[in-house]
């Protein structure tokens, strides 16, 4: 069985996108649970209290090929390029974690 990919995701918007940010947030990863990219276990998304503008994502990806497949999809890649615009040059960084058992 595939072993899921547990992934943390930074965004930080561009002044003035705060809420259209984080509205597409509050649906991406259901999408991509939808479509098979993401695993069915806990995920959050979540304003940062310390920095305007700023929010935290994290989830699954369903298995380790999941990122690659989700570049391919375009409707992904159409949410994907509209987070890029609401979010301030280089302002989404994503690592994947090792969790400590």
């Amino acid at each position: 069985m595939p072993k899921p990919v547990l992934t943390l995701v930074t965004y930080q918007a561009r002044p003035g996108n705060e809420e259209e940010l984080a509205g597409v947030l509050r649906t991406h990863v259901a999408r991509l649970r939808e479509l098979g990219l993401v695993a069915d276990k806990p995920h959050f998304a979540a304003a940062r209290s310390d920095s305007t503008g700023a929010f935290v994502e994290s989830f699954w990806w369903a298995h380790e090929g999941a990122p690659a497949l989700a570049h391919d999809h375009s409707e992904v890649q159409e949410m994907w390029m509209r987070v890029e615009d609401l979010c301030v040059p280089g302002g989404v960084k994503q690592v994947q974690l090792s969790p400590l058992d």
